[in-house]
């Protein structure tokens, strides 16, 4: 019996070794991926200045959800406290604890767009920089001028950190980071109520939550219902669709899902409406193609 114990004993020690072995070599591979620097090489993005320009970039901001995370003042807050880590939004301001007095015009760009701090580490997975990747030059440089215009909030935060749950998670997951590059970006059609200035607004709003051919896809935010198919809005009446998208009000008076952030699209104007129902209809259309049956 004694035996039989030493040998349960010695088993059970080697497996609990192997256990603790192969959780360190997770911790190491997660701690690497998330801590590894990366070199992002982009052309210069030019900043206006003046007040149309500083308008245009709050638009640009709002249209894109950044208080989601950065809060209304853009002042910052915990955004996640859980037991794989500590997830922080920037304070974007020039006041105590924010980046907005040190953050030059190119650190803004590798920051939004790329997803890359001024020292080249990589800001998490949770900037949705593969999204804001498609903002155009001209809407970046906009977007810019409204930032660095930004009056002071004094708020000073924490860093973002993870605890040993987030790396052995990011350890497991792998987390190929895709570094992009300036040539992914198509050029930005002109403005207009057109589907491919349609097409360019949903590159860096919709495809986050509906999926990158607007087609559905799992929601960004756990537990919530997938993004749905967006084809079948482009042959809503547009006040249909105005309502839905800047009310969260879809056909029938019926609620859509509070998942779907309409509070952020309240400022768009009409002919970014028409110019996303157009892009959408133009989807509705290829589909019917698809599906047609030649006798």
């Amino acid at each position: 019996m004694r035996k039989a114990l030493k040998w349960i004993g010695v088993i059970f020690g080697s497996f609990l070794l192997l256990v603790i072995v192969a959780a360190g070599a997770i911790f190491l591979r997660g701690k690497h991926k998330l801590e590894q620097t990366y070199e992002v090489t982009a052309p210069a993005v030019a900043v206006p200045a003046g007040p149309e320009a500083v308008a245009r970039g709050e638009h640009v901001m709002r249209i894109h959800g950044c208080q989601e995370c950065h809060g209304p003042d853009l002042g910052g807050r915990v955004f996640l406290d859980i037991p794989p880590g500590l997830i922080v939004a920037t304070n974007l301001t020039a006041g105590e604890g924010g980046i907005g007095d040190w953050y030059g015009d190119a650190d803004w760009d590798r920051a939004i767009r790329y997803g890359v701090d001024p020292d080249g580490r990589w800001l998490l997975p949770f900037m949705p920089y593969d999204v804001y990747h498609f903002i155009g030059d001209e809407d970046m440089g906009a977007l810019i001028a409204y930032l660095k215009s930004l009056p002071p909030v004094h708020n000073e935060l924490p860093e973002s950190r993870l605890r040993l749950p987030g790396y052995l998670m990011a350890g497991i997951a792998g987390l190929d980071r895709h570094v992009r590059t300036a040539s992914e970006r198509p050029p930005t059609p002109p403005s207009g109520p057109t589907a491919a200035y349609g097409a360019y607004l949903a590159s860096s709003i919709c495809v986050a939550c509906h999926g990158s051919d607007l087609r559905g896809d799992p929601h960004p935010t756990p537990g919530a219902p997938p993004g749905p198919d967006l084809a079948g809005a482009g042959a809503w009446p547009f006040e249909t669709f105005a309502r839905a998208v800047r009310e969260g009000i879809g056909p029938g008076g019926r609620q859509l899902d509070p998942a779907m952030p309409s509070q952020y699209f309240t400022d768009m104007t009409d002919e970014e409406l028409l110019a996303l129902q157009a892009r959408f209809d133009e989807i509705l259309q290829a589909q019917a193609a698809a599906t047609t049956v030649v006798p």
